[in-house]
């Protein structure tokens, strides 16, 4: 070749920030368009799902997402949206509540409140069905609950109209001016807190049955309560200790209806207005902020008549007047570069130096992911100067480029007129009429709804190499078809260079410290390890790195003791015949280390802490590396040591044999039990048997 080709390459997070990127996420592995979770309907479940039941009239979500149903005869059903099973938890007839109950559940508690039964609110378990408290009356009079909702920590709140009277008509009515509050009871049925302040007084005076429908409540994982009076607009939040927090004004028109709060304590507010056929479908769930700034949820439009936040930020719509309940969960989005804008991304670079003045650039490669539906582009220039003139200006160009003060939308005009057209989905592509000393280039990412690409390396080529040097003077003084055959033979000549490359760098493929992943077992598949695989990727580099050693002593104990440690992090013990020889000749000890460690001249032990083989695999390739490290003639026997209470068998004191001082522990006056006593095996916690260990892995409870 002409001269060695030289690159830029952007391959991690420091590369990347020394441009600009637009609505671009840029991490060491990448860059890609910015992601986000939106709502996205997964399931509907309409009343004719409920086997058995009639319309829907109320719902609750309790343990595993099951869903509890009042129907409109006042049956409640429980219902696995999973497995499409309904059945019956409260059966018509039972008499105690109406079909206008209110339903609130966290985990296996059901909460029922209905201001016209005889009991207000109850606590039932769901298991059973049976009332676990109930409640009539508070503290400051009759309790008539207008909405519910549970917080996960077994309490219930209720929105109740606090000052009440009994009206010229007979009914119950809340005086103008009264108090609306929110109570909240805890697990044994008492009122423990009640929130009010003077903005929830009513204006004018209303009969109690006329308000149920008004208002709502939800508690975020802060305990933070939030009213919603739909008919003025009004959200009111409270702290946990009672006070009012903060208040916004919905605006005025529509018929806002439901309230549920996220993990981030955003809130979620429907729309129940009726929808007329034919027109088009204008009614959206709105998440708000703490200032009140909303954002429409555009995954749903309906209708919503009450809002449930699930496990996961699962979201439930109901829908009274259709009879249907809609599940919406947090799909992966990609972001677009500007409201109404396609979902893109676009990254402005910083100057690329070549040093030398007139350098042609070579080309461009990419290492990307481009899903269908998604593009990439790019555009360059180059120049010897770093100044030109941009929108009348004479501006520095990398500075320019860099600049965050300057929105996305204003750069790309004022830099139209520098770039080239666009190179489209590029691979490997040629940079045309790119001379100078400095190359900028542009990079826009185009992505679908749910799929961004995914540039991992980029690299800039120069100075320009070709192919076309190695031909006759002939090709190349032919100015008018060498432009040709250059791009022609550059297609060979990507062959060449990256042959010429891979050539180049085979060198570092073969060094363990550098490479990972399957280059790494690549190089411990060399060592005759079997099943290397299953080694740790420090435990294969570690071997790599101490083979030149350790096959010098292959087939010797001091190797086999290295290699099970590398691969156990544990030295073994091992026992030859020759270390304990002189014991069988004794015939008390005979049998004993026969039984321990066989009479075979030719066969040693080798042991381990149970600590270090803890699966049948584990056994199974310690029991490989010992036979593939062993001397040829012998045999070897795999022995893992067990934490025996009784100084017998495969004891070893230090190791896993211990003597501890006396203890004072005694078990009803019979027996003493030092902290280290063996009583249970390592892994089975809890039980008391033959190897437990006091301290260790069991505990006496007071």
């Amino acid at each position: 070749m002409q001269e060695p080709a030289r690159f830029f390459s952007l391959n991690k997070l420091a590369d990347w920030n020394k441009g600009l990127g637009y609505n671009l996420h840029a991490a060491d592995d990448g860059i890609a368009i910015n992601r986000t979770e939106k709502y996205g309907p997964t399931r509907i479940i309409r009343g004719s799902d409920l086997e058995g039941a009639a319309e829907p009239a109320d719902f609750a979500v309790g343990r595993g997402g099951k869903l509890h149903v009042l129907d409109e005869n006042g049956v409640v059903w429980t219902y696995d949206a999973d497995n499409k099973h309904n059945e019956p938890l409260f059966r018509g007839g039972h008499g105690l509540f109406t079909k206008h109950a209110k339903l609130a559940a966290e985990d296996d508690v059901l909460y029922v409140a209905d201001g016209l039964a005889e009991q207000r609110l109850v606590a039932y378990s769901v298991a059973s069905g049976q009332p676990l408290w109930s409640a009539s009356s508070w503290e400051q009079g009759e309790l008539y609950p207008l909405a519910i909702a549970a917080d996960g920590r077994k309490h219930v709140y209720t929105v109740v109209p606090i000052d009440v009277m009994i009206g010229m008509s007979g009914k119950v009515e809340v005086p103008d001016g009264g108090r609306i509050g929110v109570l909240e009871w805890n697990a044994a049925g008492r009122v423990v807190r009640v929130y009010e302040h003077d903005l929830l007084r009513l204006v004018g005076k209303m009969k109690v049955v006329h308000l149920i429908r008004r208002y709502f409540v939800a508690v975020g994982s802060n305990r933070e309560v939030t009213l919603f009076d739909s008919e003025r607009k009004l959200v009111a939040t409270f702290a946990p200790d009672g006070a009012l927090r903060s208040s916004f004004s919905l605006a005025q028109g529509d018929a806002y209806a439901g309230l549920s709060i996220d993990s981030a304590h955003h809130l979620f507010i429907g729309d129940s207005r009726r929808h007329l056929a034919g027109d088009e479908e204008e009614r959206f769930i709105v998440r708000f902020g703490s200032d009140g700034g909303g954002a429409r949820i555009a995954g749903y439009r309906g209708r919503a008549d009450k809002l449930l936040q699930g496990k996961r930020d699962r979201l439930y719509v109901f829908d009274s007047i259709a009879g249907e309940l809609t599940q919406l969960d947090l799909q992966p989005r990609t972001l677009e570069l500007a409201p109404g804008a396609l979902p893109e991304a676009v990254y402005f670079s910083g100057a690329l130096d070549s040093t030398e003045a007139e350098t042609i650039w070579h080309k461009v490669t990419f290492d990307a992911d481009i899903p269908d539906e998604t593009q990439i582009r790019i555009s360059f220039f180059a120049s010897d100067r770093k100044e030109l003139f941009i929108d009348g200006e004479y501006l520095d160009i990398s500075g320019y480029m860099t600049d965050a003060s300057i929105s996305a939308q204003t750069k790309l005009l004022a830099t139209r007129p520098l770039w080239s057209d666009p190179i489209v989905n590029p691979r490997d592509a040629l940079l045309f009429k790119a001379q100078g000393r400095y190359l900028w280039f542009k990079l826009e990412l185009v992505g679908s709804e749910f799929k961004t690409p995914f540039v991992r390396k980029l690299r800039v080529y120069f100075p320009r190499v070709s192919l076309l040097s190695y031909l006759p003077p002939v090709y190349q003084e032919d100015t008018g078809g060498s432009d040709f055959l250059e791009r022609f033979l550059a297609m060979f000549g990507t062959f060449v260079f990256d042959m010429e490359e891979t050539i180049g760098s085979f060198g570092s493929h073969l060094d363990a410290d550098a490479v990972s992943g399957p280059y790494l077992r690549w190089l411990g598949n060399w060592l005759a390890v079997a099943e290397t695989d299953a080694w740790e990727e420090e435990k294969v580099r570690a071997l790599i790195n101490a083979a030149p050693e350790l096959y010098k002593q292959r087939g010797t104990r001091a190797g086999l003791e290295r290699m099970l440690e590398l691969f156990t992090g544990e030295k073994p013990l091992i026992v030859e015949y020759f270390q304990y020889k002189e014991m069988q000749g004794k015939t008390e000890l005979r049998e004993l280390f026969a039984g321990l460690y066989g009479d075979n001249p030719y066969c040693f032990s080798v042991m381990l802490k149970p600590e270090t083989v803890r699966t049948d695999k584990m056994r199974f390739l310690i029991q490989q590396i010992i036979d593939d490290q062993k001397p040829a003639y012998t045999e070897a026997k795999l022995i893992v040591l067990q934490p025996w209470m009784y100084a017998d068998m495969h004891t070893y004191l230090g190791i896993n044999t211990y003597l501890s001082e006396p203890t004072l522990m005694t078990l009803e006056g019979r027996a003493s039990m030092p902290y280290n006593t063996v009583l249970i095996d390592i892994d089975q916690d809890r039980r008391m048997d033959v190897h437990t260990r006091l301290g260790l892995d069991s505990e006496l409870d007071n």
